[in-house]
């Protein structure tokens, strides 16, 4: 049999579960790569003599990258072919991760983690186009429920990972064993996925890429360093909003927009897209603050910190991949509201600073799992087949920009609050997820009324 499948899948096709193996691979790679080096980041900072602001960025710069250029690698997986693009990405994780474990400084360590966000980007945005191209309707919310079940098992275990092999061969083997993983989800791509792209082939516009590079970009860098550098943070803010105001106008006038902004206009979209941001940034950051905390606070080694950190991911995989079961007894509106109530508990609990923290994590973790895996799926639900590079490009900037902004706000606020500083900011997440689970029911009542005006 070929190793270049470009066949159809039909929809008895075996082919097409089996394309699942290397697609989730590199689903749990890039989880891997972004929790494992939680646990790490002590003892790396300590053996390359760096400061923590080098160690947010070290952190931070892999999701925000990802999130800058989701929307581009989509763009070159409609244009050259979204196996094509999911391989090259795969390869990028090989060699940055090789040298990435062989770095001495920050700088570069930094620079390779921004190649590794690139090199995710195109793997996520191959893989979401291609679930969203590939599978329908409920078949659809279970493959991405095996898709949060991949990145669950990469939270769940990356922490854990990092923290012993930090205590063993040292931190750069956080790095170092993605590699061979890396290589075997290159191999069965080439064996099980086949070749996509976009009916219409996408035009280019280089002018739409920059503002909207500039436009997340300097959000994100603006909250990072909005305490330490108040006066540029402000400045590059202002650029940003300008920046996205002109790329959403802009994309509002071309014939070939590079995003379809008028997606967003679709109310239940704009609603799931919201929730995934949300669910992801409080999510994100809880991981890096409760992971300094137990380090830092109360003196846990990155082995036993891993553990603690564990029910969050563990229960992110189990319930995600559960969550499409749901469905036959419930609606999604009804379970994306206890997944997000459930989830505010666990940061009510955690500002609390009552003893239990990991089963305030595994609340959060259950929470996001259920949120991430339905809201994810409802994105394509609200839109038509030809827009799916498009749909999953804007679905995982919302994974990514969660990630991205929740660590600088929450870490931000962290920081500015002082000693209580980490209870304060999970509290604040608490209030931003209490926010989110009202948005439903609000708009049931809305509807009630309306009905007994009329």
């Amino acid at each position: 049999m070929t190793l270049c499948p470009t066949e159809p899948i039909t929809a008895l096709s075996p082919r097409r579960w089996l394309a699942l193996i290397p697609m989730l691979l590199g689903v749990l790679i890039g989880s891997l790569s972004l929790s494992s080096i939680i646990t790490a980041l002590p003892a790396l900072l300590a053996e390359l003599r760096l400061e923590p602001a080098a160690g947010v960025w070290i952190i931070d710069i892999y999701p925000l990258t990802l999130g800058v250029t989701l929307v581009l690698a989509a763009r070159a997986g409609d244009h050259w072919g979204r196996r094509r693009i999911m391989l090259l990405g795969l390869s990028g994780f090989a060699v940055f991760n090789l040298l990435a474990g062989l770095a001495s400084d920050g700088f570069t360590l930094i620079a390779l983690r921004t190649l590794l966000g690139v090199s995710e980007a195109m793997v996520i945005s191959s893989v979401v186009s291609t679930i969203g191209t590939q599978f329908h309707a409920r078949e659809r919310v279970l493959a991405y429920g095996f898709w949060t079940a991949a990145f669950g098992a990469g939270s769940a275990f990356g922490p854990i990972l990092g923290g012993l092999l930090t205590e063993g061969p040292g931190w750069r083997w956080v790095f170092l064993g993605c590699v061979p993983l890396s290589a075997l989800a290159v191999l069965a791509a080439l064996r099980f996925v086949p070749e996509g792209r976009a009916p219409v082939r996408p035009r280019w516009d280089p002018l739409s890429i920059g503002t909207s590079v500039l436009a997340i970009g300097g959000l994100v860098y603006a909250l990072q360093h909005a305490l330490a550098e108040p006066v540029t943070a402000a400045a590059l803010a202002a650029v940003a909003i300008v920046s996205g105001i002109f790329f959403v106008r802009r994309q509002e006038r071309l014939d070939n927009p590079l995003i379809d902004v008028g997606i967003f206009r679709i109310r239940e979209f704009s609603i799931a897209y919201g929730h995934i941001l949300l669910i992801t940034g409080t999510t994100a950051a809880t991981l890096y603050l409760v992971g300094l905390h137990v380090q830092s606070g109360q003196g846990l080694s990155p082995a036993e910190s891993g553990l603690v950190l564990l029910p969050l991911a563990a229960l992110t995989g189990i319930v995600g991949a559960a969550a499409p079961l749901a469905l036959r007894w419930w609606g999604r509106k009804t379970i994306t509201t206890l997944a997000l109530t459930v989830a505010l508990l666990g940061q009510l609990w955690l500002a609390s600073g009552l003893p239990g923290i990991p089963v305030a994590l595994g609340l959060i973790g259950a929470g996001f799992g259920a949120v991430g895996t339905l809201a994810a799926a409802a994105l394509f639900d609200y839109t038509t087949p030809p827009q799916a590079g498009q749909v999953g490009a804007v679905q995982e900037v919302s994974f990514a920009l969660g990630n991205g902004i929740g660590v600088a706000v929450f870490g931000t606020i962290a920081l500015a609050a002082g000693a209580n500083g980490y209870r304060i900011a999970m509290l604040v997440a608490g209030v931003v997820l209490a926010a989110a689970a009202l948005v439903y029911p609000v708009q049931s009542f809305r509807t009630v009324m309306r009905r007994r005006n009329r």
